[in-house]
């Protein structure tokens, strides 16, 4: 045999060595792929909860002097999807010129403090808002 021919028979394939280096550097490749998607899907889900809350808390804020009557003092309660909710009110201190506008009271001020929370115990989350409102202090006035 000429030493071509044992080069060319010698070369012909890959060796079981060589299929095993590559099948590793395929499955760390794949696990670290793998990793990251499902990373991402936990990331995204996470957004979704976040959202949720904001909109939750964006309601609550929404209905207060509309719907629920703001009053001093702690309110919660938990919504249908598992959020809980907690608003705190209490008056804010202004003076008596900060009060008025054009000589007419403008309302009573109230600094409310408001909590989404959700998750599991192991994991909790929640949100923060802080905000100051005005209670109209003639209710049957029509805004000008």
């Amino acid at each position: 045999m000429s030493m071509t021919n044992r080069l060319q028979r010698h070369s012909a394939g890959f060796s079981l060595l060589e299929i095993l280096v590559a099948f590793s550097i395929m499955a760390l490749s794949l696990g670290v792929l793998l990793r990251i998607f499902s990373g991402s899907t936990l990331i995204a889900r996470t957004d979704y909860d976040y959202i949720r809350a904001i909109t939750i808390a964006e309601s609550l804020l929404d209905s207060l002097g509309v719907e629920v009557e703001i009053k001093p003092g702690v309110t919660s309660g938990m919504t249908k999807s598992g959020y809980a909710w907690e608003i705190a009110a209490e008056p804010y201190d202004m003076t008596p010129d900060q009060l008025t506008q054009r000589d007419q009271p403008i309302g009573l001020p109230y600094w409310i403090t408001l909590e989404v929370s959700w998750g599991e115990l192991g994991n909790p989350r929640a949100i923060n808002i802080d905000t100051l409102r005005i209670i109209d202090v003639h209710p049957n006035s029509t805004p000008q």
